[in-house]
């Protein structure tokens, strides 16, 4: 088995976390990783966006295969003046910031994987942004750059996991607007925003409506002063079921909820309706699932197929080409707690040098 090198993995790692790069400002680390990409042998391009594609030629092989790997080059805040510990099993945030194990230990990984794997297949590295707030770099993607048929996005938890499927995700930004008064002098002449808002909440299905499909409203705005109806009220709300017909079926039965409460109550109402996120599913016994399977597998990791309600790049990568997401051994993301485990960010790099190897 070709070994790695767990020193200069965890030196890459903690020299990664140190850059800041928060949503809509990683453009310094995806140059930074560009530079890099170069020294380490790669042919790089960024798209109109901003995404660096690294491409590796292949090496002691003559498959004319591209395999591809995605991670993200931004995070959560508080991500600025991160200091990585490293402890005897494991690399910590100092507790102030977020350590950016989410996803650098992805990337981490991914370099340790080509510096360490004696033969491959051409190999491209894709760093996306703003996956954080809504995976724009994956959507804005020019995937005219990839020469990839298929790709690993490695960017969760836990390395016996792969995730085959994801949900639609659909969003309702909901503007309801009544008639201003004094609540104490004339409540009879206005209209309240407030109860329109609060009448169709209540008349929601909301929580885990089954083993698919969840509903909420994460935020309400509303009024302005305590003696005031107030004129207007915002509800932002969503729902997502693995099941696509499905998903869409209570999307528009909570849409009538919300236009039903204006018109019983009397207010205007604006509905911003979207879908950034569409289920996708890979079967079991595809290509990609069974090339994951068998290096983990190899690796002594008994890895299960699921499905998460959760989106991530991987969704909108599904568009184009087959992808899975694979873990980078990190625990308790996008908060000041989080650590990752040094034992997992071995087993799934030893794991992707083997699969690499393998496609030689």
């Amino acid at each position: 088995m070709t070994r790695i090198n767990t020193d200069r993995l965890i030196s890459t790692f903690c020299e990664l976390v140190k850059i800041p790069s928060e949503s809509n400002n990683e453009q310094d680390f995806i140059n930074y990783m560009e530079k890099f990409f170069k020294i380490e042998g790669a042919k790089t391009k960024k798209d109109a966006y901003g995404n660096l594609v690294a491409r590796f030629a292949a090496k002691n092989s003559n498959s004319k295969e591209t395999i591809g790997f995605v991670c993200h080059a931004d995070t959560v805040k508080p991500g600025v003046g991160i200091k990585p510990i490293v402890e005897a099993d494991r690399i910590r945030s100092s507790g102030d910031t977020i350590l950016a194990a989410d996803d650098k230990a992805g990337i981490a990984e991914l370099i340790e994987m080509i510096r360490t794997a004696q033969k491959h297949p051409a190999v491209e590295i894709i760093i996306t942004k703003c996956e954080e707030i809504g995976s724009f770099g994956a959507i804005n993607l020019d995937y005219s750059l990839i020469n990839s048929k298929m790709a690993m996005v490695i960017d969760t938890e836990e390395v016996n996991q792969i995730v085959i499927g994801g949900p639609t995700l659909v969003t309702f930004d909901v503007y309801y607007k009544g008639k201003p008064s004094h609540a104490g002098v004339a409540p009879d002449k206005g209209i309240s925003s407030i109860y329109a808002a609060s009448k169709a909440i209540s008349q929601l299905r909301l929580g885990k409506l089954d083993e698919e499909t969840t509903a909420n409203v994460g935020v309400i705005q509303g009024g302005e002063v305590r003696n005031g109806v107030p004129e207007n009220t915002k509800v932002m709300a969503e729902c997502r079921c693995l099941n696509h017909e499905k998903a869409l079926k209570l999307a528009d039965e909570m849409e009538a909820v919300f236009r039903k409460a204006a018109q019983e109550v009397g207010t205007e109402i604006k509905i911003e309706r979207n879908m950034p996120l569409k289920a996708y599913y890979l079967p079991e016994d595809s290509d990609i699932v069974k090339l994951c399977h068998k290096a983990l597998t190899k690796n002594g990791v008994d890895a299960k197929a699921i499905v998460l309600r959760g989106g991530s790049d991987a969704t909108h990568i599904n568009t184009h080409i087959p992808a899975v997401v694979l873990g980078a051994g990190y625990r308790e993301e996008h908060s000041c707690n989080e650590y990752v485990l040094i034992k997992e960010m071995e087993t799934i790099t030893h794991s992707m040098v083997d699969l690499i190897e393998g496609l030689a």
